[in-house]
């Protein structure tokens, strides 16, 4: 029987997987690379996780499977919502495994919330809040909660002090890494799926710390590679050779510069108006306004038609308005260097394709590095800095496979979702957008 073990480190970089290999660092990822194929991979536009991981979940683009940002238009009105497991459209991997007899156990998967009823256990990660609603079945939750398991990092903690954070993150992983063991150990299973986003919240407060060599927190950044590395390693003493074995990260990561408020470029650049003053949300967006934004660079055009005070025809109006504010925003600098901040402005059409097309953003900017794109209103400055350090990319995401037959190079994260269907000779559906790039034995 063919066994498939996923590992995911959210938001780890492929530069970051070779610096701490070849620093000895990470001794088990070490030894794992001269068997296999450590690959640097893309991410999704736009590059966060719950768009990334919904993308891993289904190998699908977002409009297929209806996810386009950490939060999601509100149709017919200036709204928005958070979207949860329920608005994911595409069938999840574990789901198309199941009509073939095949069980699988899911640990800590982001945009899974609440759980859904599954062929073996899932226990939902970012953003639950309630475990009993997180886990399928709810037998688990005992189990859970006896050993103390913990959702996510919390990551508020921040405001107290870097030492407290630091001893949640220590002490997630902890969790995390005896809540994976137990349930590989004694379940089971023919895909086994483990995802690590302590990684994402390390980088987004510490990365700047690990950049200038801090003192006191750059050594306890590479301790926690350390640890995780020592987890990887108790992973890896719980499956034999014939086992398939995949690391992943669903985006790169990288310091964050300036944090880029496009609104207040919209309503400076007169595209963009208000009722008020002092506009608190979408729906203090006033009349004549052209276009808006959500995060992180995603340009919604005011349409006629779609929202409540379209005032832009699609067809001529609508490609001249993107040209414009495409031409405009490419010329963006940073106002100390004076370097160019965007690297790259997307048409919809130009990334996405499928069902829910209609829904996409029309323009999805993507940052150079180190310029983290805000949809916030209420901002009184182009550019700020925040609590964060660091920030997500689209590219520097990386995949590992034990196998050195790569048949597909560049790489996106919905081909592995393709390659673990493969590796388990389960046919790739139709629909899905992946394509494998590992040929088996």
């Amino acid at each position: 029987m063919k066994k498939t073990v996923v590992i995911g480190l959210d938001g780890t970089p492929y530069s970051l997987i070779l610096k701490l290999t070849q620093q000895g660092i990470c001794p088990n990822l070490s030894k794992l690379i001269p068997t296999g194929s450590l690959l640097e991979m893309k991410s999704t536009h736009p590059a966060v996780s719950s768009v990334a991981w919904a993308s891993f979940i289904t190998g699908m683009n977002p409009a297929k499977h209806g996810i386009f940002g950490f939060m999601e238009r509100v149709p017919n009105k200036y709204d928005v919502y958070f979207p949860n497991s329920r608005h994911i459209m595409g069938m999840p991997l574990w789901d198309i495994l199941r009509d073939y007899n095949k069980r699988s156990i899911v640990i800590n998967m982001p945009s899974t919330y609440p759980a859904s009823e599954m062929n073996g256990i899932l226990i939902a990660g970012f953003v639950a809040i309630d475990l009993a609603r997180a886990s399928f079945p709810s037998s688990i939750v005992p189990t859970l909660k006896e050993m103390g398991y913990k959702i996510d990092v919390e990551t508020q903690l921040i405001h107290e002090s870097k030492d407290k954070l630091f001893d949640d993150l220590f002490l997630t992983l902890e969790k995390r890494t005896q809540a994976i063991l137990h349930f590989m150990k004694n379940e089971v299973w023919d895909l086994f799926i483990g995802i690590f986003t302590e990684t994402d919240r390390l980088h987004h407060f510490f990365w700047e710390s690990l950049e200038r060599n801090d003192q006191k927190y750059s050594p306890l950044f590479l301790e926690y590679y350390k640890r995780i590395d020592a987890s990887i390693g108790k992973i890896m003493e719980n499956i034999d050779g014939k086992t398939t074995l995949i690391l992943l990260s669903d985006h790169g990561f990288c310091g964050l510069k300036q944090e880029v408020y496009i609104n207040y470029w919209l309503k400076e650049e007169g595209f963009l108006k208000f009722k008020t003053n002092q506009p608190k949300s979408l729906s203090d967006i006033g009349e004549g306004s052209r276009a808006y934004c959500l995060d992180p660079g995603r340009i919604y055009i005011n349409l006629i038609g779609r929202e409540p005070n379209g005032c832009v025809e699609l067809g001529n109006e609508y490609e001249q308005l993107r040209d414009t504010l495409i031409s405009k925003l490419t010329e963006l600098k940073d106002p100390e260097t004076k370097i160019n901040i965007i690297d790259k402005i997307h048409k919809r059409e130009g990334i996405y394709k499928g069902k829910y097309f209609d829904i996409a953003p029309d323009l999805v900017i993507e940052p150079k590095h180190g310029y983290d794109l805000k949809g916030a209103i209420n901002k009184e400055s182009l550019f700020s800095k925040g609590i964060f350090s660091g920030m997500h990319t689209y590219d520097d995401a990386f995949v590992y496979v034990n196998n050195k037959n790569i048949i597909k190079y560049p790489l996106e994260i919905i081909d592995v979702t393709a390659t673990i269907l493969d590796s388990l000779d389960i046919p790739i559906p139709d629909d899905i957008d992946g394509v494998k790039f590992v040929k088996w034995n």
